[in-house]
């Protein structure tokens, strides 16, 4: 028995808004910088789309058939390379729109590599261990041309380095011989990077602290912090600027959000029922509740309970509030790491950070983003801020395809300079253009990309 999944359906149509926006910002980037006819329309379109049917077997022996998609965007820096993730109503639009973005942030953290973006339209959480294991093989071995020196897959929402390494042997046992680099984010027996998990939460962590300290004056260890959306990135982003010292006010998942408890706060009022309707700055526990510290929400307390769905819901320290307020938290910076949209031009008027860094593509609209910069808040896309997890990417390749011993010490220091390093020149590319940092960080990628085509012409 087989079961229709709208696999040959082409989605194109609908493609999140959200995801759609990096052509729009590349476009007006080339406007901006006079690019040269012929070049901008080869980077305004996709080298490849495939979209295919994907049949697997389900544990009861029936056949479901899911759509897959991987599009390749351009590859004049090196291999294709970007996210593959598993996602309910994932479109060929949004593997599109992601590979923009990749092939700009490849250009920013300065990698050998082009963009690219895929998935699979699914719900993981719905599938089995083995029924996973199945769609991710079935998926490597009907999508074309996947390997170390043509297209990398990286670990993206609902895919972990477990996908990667049945990719990476799929791959493998279609081509006959060893493609260990078609993926990166293995596990380390594979010769993956224990970094690597938390790579993308590294990035954004240090760009909060480069843009607090440099462009805001502020000291981060007196500084104050909300994460929205626990995800890997965001419970790592957490538990790193913690660790630095500044305190993190407010967590939360899709569904909830945890706020640090307001007494002792220093004005002697608190909310007799325990609960916040808004989130002030520097708020603390000056009780040592739990999983509060002093300082905030201590993230160190148990980091499992950030880790999956519901941790928020386990997490005893701090009250329950609702996921509007952590966006409304009155801090110094907002992380939104969460899986979908956070800061539209509705609730934009409403965030009250001077900081506001994506964690995750397509966190905030052009809508919202055009409120935030009206309100001087600056924002800083994740095409900069997710830097350091490409950088992460490619040392892991370099690994196997140039057999260079790289210590998983030495990795996260490379991570760490590769970010500092795209945070600055995007930072003097903005002062000498005068514009924010979207608009700073698409020019410079775009430039990057242009030059590289100028010179293979």
């Amino acid at each position: 028995m087989t079961t229709p999944h709208d696999a040959s359906t082409d989605t194109t149509s609908r493609t999140a808004p959200a995801l759609d926006a990096p052509w729009s910002h590349l476009r007006t980037a080339a406007h901006r910088l006079s690019v040269p006819d012929d070049i901008e329309q080869r980077l305004l379109y996709a080298r490849q789309r495939q979209q295919i049917a994907i049949p697997f077997e389900r544990d009861d022996g029936t056949i479901d058939v899911r759509a897959g998609y991987r599009v390749r965007h351009d590859d004049v820096r090196g291999p294709y390379i970007g996210p593959h993730r598993y996602v309910p109503g994932l479109t060929i639009g949004d593997c599109a729109g992601l590979g923009v973005a990749t092939a700009v942030t490849a250009a920013l953290a300065d990698v050998p590599f082009g963009g690219a973006a895929g998935g699979i339209d699914c719900d993981p959480e719905t599938l089995s261990w083995d029924e996973r294991a199945r769609l991710t093989r079935s998926y490597a071995r009907r999508i074309t041309d996947l390997g170390p020196n043509s297209d990398v897959l990286v670990p993206d929402l609902g895919t972990d380095e477990r996908t990667m390494a049945r990719a990476a042997d799929a791959v493998a046992e279609r081509v006959d011989g060893p493609h260990t680099a078609t993926a990166a984010g293995k596990p380390a027996v594979l010769g993956g990077s224990r970094e690597f998990t938390c790579a993308g939460g590294h990035s954004v962590a240090h760009v909060v602290r480069d843009i607090l300290e440099t462009d805001l004056d502020r000291s981060l260890d007196e500084g104050t912090v909300a994460v929205y959306g626990t995800s890997t990135v965001g419970a790592t982003t957490a538990r790193l600027l913690d660790r630095w010292g500044s305190t993190i006010v407010a967590l939360c998942s899709d569904h909830v959000g945890l706020a640090a408890d307001a007494e002792g706060d220093g004005d002697g009022d608190s909310d007799s029922d325990g609960e916040s309707e808004t989130l002030e700055q520097g708020t603390g526990d000056e009780d040592g509740d739990d999983d509060a510290t002093d300082d905030g929400i201590d993230t160190t307390v148990a980091p499992s309970y950030l880790d999956g769905p519901g941790a928020i819901d386990e997490f005893s320290g701090g009250t329950m509030t609702g996921t509007e307020n952590v966006l409304e938290a009155d801090v110094d910076a907002l992380v939104l790491a969460g899986s979908g949209t956070a800061v539209t031009a509705r609730n934009a008027e409403t965030i009250r950070a001077d900081l506001v860094v994506e964690g995750a593509y397509g966190a905030v609209t052009a809508g919202g983003q055009r409120v935030l910069e009206e309100r001087d808040v600056a924002v800083v896309p994740a095409v900069l801020s997710l830097a350091g997890k490409l950088s992460a990417a490619s040392l892991e390749w370099r690994r196997h395809v140039g057999r260079s011993e790289m210590s998983d010490t030495r990795m996260a220091n490379e991570l760490s300079y590769a970010v500092i390093d795209a945070v600055s020149d995007v930072r003097a590319h903005r002062v000498r253009r005068d514009v924010g940092w979207r608009d700073g960080a698409y020019e410079l990628g775009l430039s990057r990309l242009v030059s590289a085509h100028e010179v293979v012409r």
